[in-house]
């Protein structure tokens, strides 16, 4: 039997302390902890290390240091010294002088420092944590000088962004700000808005004069960070520290890659604010113009996305050479690989017209279901992909804007989820296809969620009275994935490890409609997918919006693509 499920991340920060306890060489052991056994980069492991730590770690980094691993197997009694420690969510931490280790971490062993002065290391260390308390106790002493009702709309905009976007996981200091656990104490995923244990609902019955400093400093930065761009730059923190200085950083490097002149800036949270002003300015600007598309690279692993910037495809030749040809056999003409997508609409109205009175094939209830199919068949072929998904609502009334049916009373069986698996995958479960149409059908299922998840957004109806309060921002960027299957329990169980996402809606009854659909790319095992391959998807995705935008004139209704679709077709 075929099992696609992986680990999941506990196992793996398991078996990465395993591995990192197998040497005593502290160099070798900070590095494997640092990019979890080289599944990480490591600045991003070194982001997420304290600034105390930081100074630590650069020396146990140096030549002539090692571990006592009997410290870490629990041979040796001897808890009182300097030692090292991987946390549950798979950050390593420094303790020095016995103090005790983080919650449930797993030990790596002591430090033997060799010919370095462990008085001087700790008094540096020392230091550096003292500026970080002088620097964290400076921001809480500006939100105590604000009006109470200025402090509370920050906790207000932070609480309303983290409870409808994907998990967060962040640190201040030693500090862990999350959602995704039972343990965390963000709202959204585990947690609901109105729970005595949220985060937000504790500093409001709090004087903000009587906030732990560390709490502030958490606030503020992440409001700042909020007002920078759309609410989803609060997960380019995931991962790693948030504080003044990486917050400043950060802000001047993005002024920069959205063609500001560079600014100083400052370290107040007047500074901060006029900082992250510039940057949304300078962000829509270039989102806008057209020729820059901003995408995402995602780490599943500590869940980490950081945007970038590619030139937006413009040509067909943008699109794999077999997605051209799936077009030809389409349109019953070749296009020049020259041709600018952006002049094609007239190729799709043609093809939507013929689909509409055109017989279904064997195995498809319409015609149009049977392109959908083969376009998304095709792409997985194309990028190599285990799987290509695209998903979308199966009739068009609630997407009026005077509807019969109330868009907010569907059901995630409202939706649809075309999942097209290439021709290797398939071979896969040869001697069990039952074990095919499980996966096809669960990956389905969970893009069907998806859209219904996302819909109030897409709609612009979040507001509504009565509404929903399940729902996420819709979204609007690419991105490229890797170990995407540490978190999530339905990618642990289908080995979704490697995906490309390209969201894209239409206009429709008037108005715009973000995020209503997608093309999606998933490799169960390596190689990773490659930014090049991502700009590829782009292209292919616009001309299936173009698919998408040219049917919507004719309302199709979409039935194929549930369960007993799948076992039908497959089984």
């Amino acid at each position: 039997m075929v099992s696609l499920k992986s680990e999941g991340f506990t196992e793996l920060v398991a078996d990465v302390a395993q591995v990192a306890r197998s040497s005593r060489d502290a160099a070798v052991v900070t590095k494997i902890a640092l990019t979890l056994d080289g599944r990480l980069g490591e600045d991003i492991g070194s982001a997420a290390l304290t600034a105390a730590d930081q100074v630590l770690v650069e020396l146990l980094r140096g030549p002539g240091i090692h571990l006592d691993t009997a410290v870490a197997a629990g041979d040796n009694t001897d808890n009182t010294g300097d030692r090292l420690f991987l946390t549950r969510t798979g950050r390593l931490a420094v303790r020095l002088d016995g103090v005790e280790g983080p919650d449930e971490a797993f030990p790596l062993g002591g430090v033997r420092w060799g010919d370095v002065d462990p008085a001087e290391v700790k008094a540096r260390a020392r230091a550096e944590h003292d500026r970080t308390t002088r620097a964290v106790a400076a921001l809480h002493a500006e939100l105590v000088a604000q009006p109470e009702a200025e402090v509370h709309a920050r906790l207000k905009r932070i609480e309303h962004a983290i409870v409808h976007m994907a998990p967060v996981l962040i640190y201040v200091d030693e500090r862990v700000y999350t959602n995704l656990t039972k343990f965390g104490t963000l709202p959204g995923k585990s947690l609901s808005a109105t729970h005595a244990r949220s985060l937000f609902n504790r500093l409001r019955a709090t004087p903000v004069a009587d906030w732990d400093p560390v709490d502030a400093c958490f606030v503020a930065c992440t409001d700042v960070l909020l007002m920078s761009g759309p609410p989803v730059r609060l997960e380019e923190f995931n991962g790693t520290q948030l504080d003044v200085d990486t917050l400043r950083g950060f802000l001047v490097e993005r002024i920069g890659t959205y063609g500001g002149a560079p600014l100083p800036g400052g370290t107040t949270l007047r500074q901060l604010e006029g900082l992250a002003v510039r940057c949304a300015a300078l962000r829509k600007q270039t989102v806008s113009g057209g020729d820059s598309t901003p995408y995402r690279v995602i780490n599943g692993l500590n869940l980490h996305k950081s945007e970038h910037l590619l030139p937006t495809p413009a040509v067909l030749g943008d699109a794999p050479e077999a997605v051209m040809a799936r077009l030809a056999e389409f349109f019953g003409v070749d296009s020049p690989v020259d041709t600018r997508i952006a002049d094609m609409p007239p190729l799709f109205t043609e093809l939507a017209a013929r689909l509409v009175d055109a017989p279904a094939p064997d195995g498809f209830t319409t015609a149009f279901e049977s392109v959908l199919h083969a376009f998304v068949t095709t792409a997985a072929e194309a990028f190599d992909a285990d799987v290509a998904m695209s998903r979308g609502p199966e009739t068009f009334d609630p997407l009026r804007t005077e509807h019969e049916i109330d868009p907010l009373g569907l059901g995630t069986g409202d939706f649809y989820c075309c999942v097209a698996p290439r021709q290797a995958f398939v071979e896969r479960f040869r001697e069990f296809k039952p074990g095919l149409t499980r996966a096809l059908a669960a990956y389905s299922a969970r893009m069907r969620f998806n859209t219904w998840h996302y819909l109030p957004s897409t709609l612009g109806v979040v507001e509504r009275e009565p509404g929903r309060d399940d729902w996420f921002f819709a979204p609007t960027m690419p991105d490229v994935a890797s170990w995407s299957d540490q978190h999530h329990t339905g990618h642990v169980a289908f080995g979704v490890r490697y995906a490309i996402r390209v969201p894209f809606g239409i206009d429709y009854d008037g108005r715009a409609l973000p995020g209503l659909y997608d093309l999606r790319l998933m490799r169960t095992s390596l190689p990773a997918f490659t930014v090049g391959e991502l700009r590829g998807a782009i292209a292919t995705a616009l001309l299936l919006k173009q698919l998408y935008q040219a049917m919507s004139a004719h309302e199709p209704k979409v039935v194929d693509f549930g369960k007993s679709w799948y076992e039908r077709f497959h089984g």
